[in-house]
């Protein structure tokens, strides 16, 4: 059985059977929602990506760190052509009004226009080779055996301009990172306007100038489920894997939009298991 559509564009009719009907209607709907997920990654605002979690599945693209370092001082001096430029960022009567001077006006300005702009979430692919981290840890241990450990970990900044971020540790199956930060001793800083605050579970936060380095050592704790020395079905070898999320947003003024930037997981050391 064969069904007459009418073709739209007045070129005549067209004969099409239920399963050609099949077809373009799901051909219709999977372009659909491909241009509705490009649309709303294209689309997200500051709201949405305050406290979205950093992962494959949020990012927009995977880039070098490379393309990014143009914008590395985008808020910096969006801030200050704000200040100096006020009329050119409208306010509501009623923010000016309650402002407590210019420079708190200035602002209100700046938040107000961040908030309209869109955002993209960039991984970066080469983040170690412009923020390096390097940790120092037990090469070798038998499960079960060795239960206290220390890790160094080393963070340094290869770019001549300050960075601020987020280091993360990724979680796996033998160690657990310290809760908080009573026993997360600074060992070293090349410049004393460096800081590093660990939070827990393996997240700190740090601020490095160009080309500094800051050094920390803490404890952490093996796992051991007690069963022939064994611990959640490890492998021969573990690793020492983490993040680095940058803080805030990156502003290109050219296209007038904002950046998010994590990237993608990084060894520092590998533990060999003995069985």
């Amino acid at each position: 059985m064969r069904i007459k559509f009418f073709q739209v564009f007045g070129f005549g009719e067209i004969n099409l059977s239920k399963l050609q009907i099949f077809f373009l209607l799901f051909l219709l709907i999977t372009l659909g929602a491909a241009t509705n997920r490009a649309y709303s990654q294209s689309t997200k605002s500051i709201y949405d990506t305050q406290n979205l979690k950093l992962n494959f599945n949020n990012v927009d693209s995977i880039i070098s760190f490379k393309n990014l370092k143009p914008y590395l001082k985008g808020i910096s001096e969006l801030r200050q052509h704000v200040l100096e430029n006020q009329e050119s960022y409208p306010m509501e009567q009623s923010a000016i009004e309650t402002s407590r001077d210019k420079k708190h006006e200035a602002h209100k300005r700046w938040e107000r226009y961040m908030r309209k702009l869109p955002v993209y979430v960039y991984m970066v692919n080469d983040m170690n080779d412009f923020i390096k981290v390097e940790t120092q840890i037990t090469k070798k241990i038998s499960v079960c055996k060795k239960f206290n450990d220390e890790i160094i970990i080393d963070i340094k900044n290869n770019n001549n301009y300050r960075i601020n971020g987020e280091l993360e540790l990724i979680p796996n199956q033998l160690i657990n990172y310290p809760f908080n930060n009573r026993e997360v001793i600074q060992l070293s800083k090349t410049h004393s306007n460096s800081f590093l605050k660990y939070i827990n579970g393996g997240r700190a936060t740090f601020s490095l100038p160009a080309y500094a380095k800051i050094s920390i050592k803490m404890p952490i704790v093996y796992n051991c489920d007690g069963k022939n020395g064994m611990s959640y079905n490890l492998n021969d070898k573990v690793n020492i894997e983490h993040k680095i999320n940058l803080s805030g947003y990156l502003y290109n003024k050219n296209k007038k939009e904002l950046y998010r930037v994590t990237s993608t997981k990084m060894v520092s050391s590998t533990i060999n298991i003995i069985k």
